[in-house]
């Protein structure tokens, strides 16, 4: 009989004490989810380049007087990476009244035409405004497509490998890129379209460099050089020159 009442008992201390503690577990919960010591009263922006913080703010969205522990991180994340120029943002609570927002930029890495509007990108194929002060003299690039960004991946990756390749991208003006993977480029000096194939580019940039004086001299109605076959350097005059006939020249000869 005592082992029964033994028993009863701890069985009731053990629920009077889940009930204190749950009591206890509410109250604390509801005190911070309504304190208005517990209110956000500061949004913390950082790493802000391009972006300006008003428009962080007004994408940020938060409610006036919202409560720190009802804040919804993730949806601000989301909301702010909305940015264009927004790749990354981490939001975290600040105890006892502010959220941060932490910027992580975009880059751009180069410029594109795209349907005669000068768009940037960065390494992800996100095109993005215009900004002057970054990139504005690296060439352009001739072949993207908006909203395509599986197909820019591929010729950005190639735009990127081409400049690093050629080591003077100060020298061109513009870098065509085909869904075929040809590559053709524009120096700055002069409008001549110099194709380069699919391959060896710091090689055949090299050789139009040095022969590029005696092309000029000997064919001033050259529109295109071509180094996509073996051996052979094509000239292709302008539609308007008195004789559009191209000029074929074997590499392995000393002069054109």
């Amino acid at each position: 009989m005592k082992a029964i009442i033994w028993r009863t008992f701890q069985i009731l201390s053990g629920i009077v004490a889940i009930g204190v503690l749950g009591f206890a577990t509410y109250s604390t919960v509801h005190f911070l989810q309504t304190s208005p010591r517990l209110e956000v009263k500061k949004v913390l922006v950082t790493g802000q380049k391009r972006v300006a913080e008003t428009q962080v703010l007004a994408q940020a969205d938060l409610a006036d007087g919202v409560n720190i522990f009802t804040v919804d991180l993730d949806g601000i994340r989301q909301r702010v990476e909305k940015l264009q120029w927004v790749q990354h943002a981490l939001v975290h609570r600040v105890l006892p009244d502010a959220v941060a927002i932490e910027l992580v930029e975009r880059e751009p890495v180069g410029l594109a035409r795209i349907r005669g509007e000068i768009r940037q990108f960065d390494a992800y194929a996100e095109l993005l405004d215009l900004d002057p002060e970054a990139g504005v003299n690296l060439p352009v690039l001739d072949g993207l497509r908006s909203n395509d960004r599986e197909g820019n991946l591929p010729k950005i990756a190639l735009y990127r490998k081409i400049l690093e390749e050629l080591q003077g991208q100060r020298e061109l003006s513009e870098i065509r890129i085909t869904d075929a993977a040809e590559v053709s480029v524009v120096p700055q000096t002069d409008s001549t379209i110099v194709n380069l194939g699919t391959d060896d580019f710091r090689a055949k940039w090299g050789r139009y460099v040095q022969l590029r004086p005696q092309i000029q001299l000997q064919y001033p109605e050259a529109a295109q050089v071509d180094f996509r076959f073996r051996n052979l350097v094509v000239l292709k005059p302008r539609a308007d020159a008195p004789e559009e006939e191209n000029v074929v020249w074997d590499e392995k000869k000393k002069s054109l």
